[in-house]
């Protein structure tokens, strides 16, 4: 009997506290429901607009750890490029994204049609404002594919000269010398002339330039600036360095030395000083004099110059 009535109280207890909570929750649930707009006969809530964009805050998120693991487990194990590896993995993130955009909103219970009615506004917007994102961004897919330039090549723009950090869907970033970074759109690639030091390899030819007065030994200036070239470790032997003599010039015996280097091991701007270092040593070692410009000076006088000898 008293079993009996604990479970009727009990009984009584849960059905209280339900009607309760079916009490508290009703007015939630209203606001949940409530018809916020009406789009092509498609009815949107509260609800289903903050359950898709709860799902969109973690959509970049999830898209990029998917993007990691297609990386890992299947563009790295098949693709030995480092620069399509790297094309692989930004088509994968997008892929990505689009794939849990499109979940989320059905998760919402958003349909896709809904965006049918977007469609043609915009196509308005892309006519009046968006003509440069849409620019820059088939010019990132372009850049992506067809590669003109790659992650880590060596690049000269207008007033920018740097590595190239990344290659985005929209920009791109370039690292200079001085650590600074700049983020460059994707169409400037494309409709500017670019110079790509590193398009083939990452070999190129330098020179340094340097005179000497009138009357110095020429060979003994080629055996010494050769004797320099072969005997520093980040100058190339093939090709093998030239010691040109370029001209007489006006006050000095010209000479350039022509030698190559690889950019993915020496900087040829810490490398051509190095070697003016080098010939500056020497020179003093041999006498050979640096030229400096001279002028000859004749005076045009009425009548002759007083000139007085201080003893």
């Amino acid at each position: 009997m008293t079993n009996l009535y604990a479970f009727k109280h009990l009984k009584f207890l849960g059905e209280t506290m339900l009607q309760a909570f079916t009490e508290f929750m009703a007015p939630i649930t209203m606001i949940w429901n409530h018809k916020l707009i009406t789009i092509a006969g498609i009815k949107l809530s509260l609800g289903n607009v903050t359950m898709a964009l709860i799902l969109l805050l973690f959509a970049t998120r999830l898209s990029r750890m998917l993007s990691r693991l297609i990386d890992k487990r299947l563009i790295q194990r098949f693709v030995q490029d480092k620069n399509s590896q790297v094309t692989y993995q930004t088509f994968a993130y997008y892929a990505s994204l689009a794939g849990v955009v499109t979940l989320s909103l059905a998760t919402a219970g958003i349909p896709l049609t809904v965006f049918t009615v977007f469609g043609g506004a915009l196509a308005i917007g892309v006519g009046f404002g968006s003509q440069n994102i849409v620019n820059n961004f088939i010019s990132g897919i372009i850049l992506l594919i067809e590669q003109p330039i790659k992650v880590g090549d060596i690049v000269d723009l207008d007033n920018i000269s740097g590595s190239v950090q990344s290659i985005g869907i929209r920009s791109s970033q370039v690292k200079n010398g001085d650590g600074k970074i700049f983020v460059v759109p994707n169409s400037f690639f494309l409709e500017k002339s670019v110079l790509n030091w590193t398009f083939e390899n990452s070999v190129i030819k330098t020179q340094v330039n340097f005179g000497v007065a009138y009357g110095t030994d020429v060979k003994l200036v080629e055996n010494i600036c050769m004797d320099i070239m072969l005997n520093t470790d980040s100058v190339l032997q093939t090709p093998i360095p030239l010691v040109l003599f370029d001209n007489f010039g006006e006050s000095t015996l010209d000479f350039q030395i022509h030698f190559w280097c690889d950019l993915a091991v020496a900087n040829p701007g810490e490398l051509r000083s190095h070697i003016r270092f080098k010939i500056d040593d020497k020179f003093k070692q041999h006498r050979i004099e640096m030229a400096f410009p001279q002028r000859d000076i004749n005076l045009r006088l009425s009548k002759p110059l007083d000139v007085k000898v201080l003893s």
